[in-house]
């Protein structure tokens, strides 16, 4: 991965960003802490808090990591995310086989942008906008841009995703988009961190983590989804309950903060809109201290599925949009 580095800063909240693959390797907040005292009684004096930096997002720490794109962390995820069914996907008649040719491998995880520099377009303290062109493969052969703005904020701490794909060619292009951050799980690991996931439905899926097919890819599950005690979660959750067009997942840390994690106005339906949880069992860096939360357009192998079909067809001149959120409390500001 390219050196280059685009720095963003609210407040004395931070934001690292890779030029390569527009990838967010850094986000730190700042907060005030109140130490606890060892026996605490009703007539203790109020203690004094402390600034302290909490790292938000467990991004790749040196360029080492970042070449190797284990876990692609916090990877901006188009024109498509996650897995294709064996790397083949058949669009408007005519099938089209990736060879294991991406970076993704035999099963063409995670599109095709993780490791292309963006241009930066334009930028101030707290915000930029990047573009890329989606290169074009015989497998994905689409004129198809992907234009990315970052916005940061400490009041309150936010980091936010504006992704926008334009189809330039002159025909229709099959098109997702998604966004992979991984949480640091503050004061402790992913088995004493819950997460809640506002969903109905689980996909289900084979050894491969591709989903089954027809309606034996979901399963009804009680909401709203909560997950803890666990650190063997790779699950897609579906039909999302908005409020006011809006779904969050909710991760709750064992230090008593939180981290929210929204996908804003998304097309909402089985199979559509899905944050995907990934607790990291497979990370070759800091296993088990992070948890990967993903706002989703689509559920895996969208490109096969025909319950994506409408969403990820994109005419010619059209966008496809993901807008997306991460949101931090410390635990004073949950009190």
């Amino acid at each position: 991965m390219s050196q280059e580095i685009w720095t963003l800063k609210a407040g004395n909240d931070s934001v690292s960003i890779a030029k390569i693959g527009a990838t967010v390797l850094d986000w730190q907040v700042e907060d005030l802490f109140e130490e606890p005292a060892e026996d605490p009684t009703p007539l203790d004096e109020p203690r004094e808090l402390e600034k302290r930096t909490v790292r938000v997002i467990d991004g790749y720490r040196d360029p080492a990591e970042a070449r190797e794109l284990d876990g692609f962390r916090s990877a901006v995820l188009a024109p498509w995310s996650n897995r294709i069914r064996g790397g083949k996907y058949t669009f408007q008649g005519q099938e089209y086989d990736f060879q294991g040719k991406t970076i993704g491998g035999p099963l063409a995880l995670h599109g095709l942008v993780t490791d292309q520099p963006f241009e930066l377009i334009e930028s101030g303290e707290d915000f930029l906008r990047a573009k890329v062109q989606v290169p074009k493969l015989d497998a994905y052969p689409f004129e198809v841009e992907v234009e990315i703005t970052y916005r940061l904020s400490s009041d309150p701490h936010r980091l936010s995703l504006d992704l926008v794909a334009r189809n330039n060619g002159e025909g229709d292009a099959p098109i997702t988009l998604g966004w992979h951050p991984y949480l640091v799980c503050q004061g402790g690991n992913v088995e004493n961190t819950r997460v809640t996931v506002p969903a109905q439905i689980r996909v289900q899926t084979d050894k491969d983590l591709i989903p089954l097919p027809g309606i034996n890819g979901f399963s009804s599950q009680t909401y709203p989804v909560t997950l803890v005690n666990r650190n063997d979660i790779d699950w897609g959750l579906t039909s999302l309950v908005e409020d006011e067009g809006v779904a969050t997942a909710v991760v709750d840390h064992a230090d008593g903060s939180q981290t929210a994690v929204s996908i804003i106005g998304a097309r909402q339906g089985l199979g559509l809109a899905t944050l995907h949880v990934y607790t990291g069992q497979d990370l070759a860096y800091r296993r088990g201290l992070s948890v990967a939360v993903e706002p989703l357009l689509a559920m895996t192998d969208a490109f096969n599925r025909s319950e994506c079909e409408d969403l990820i067809t994109v005419p010619a001149g059209g966008i496809q949009e993901l807008h997306a959120a991460l949101e931090h409390r410390s635990p004073r500001q949950l009190a």
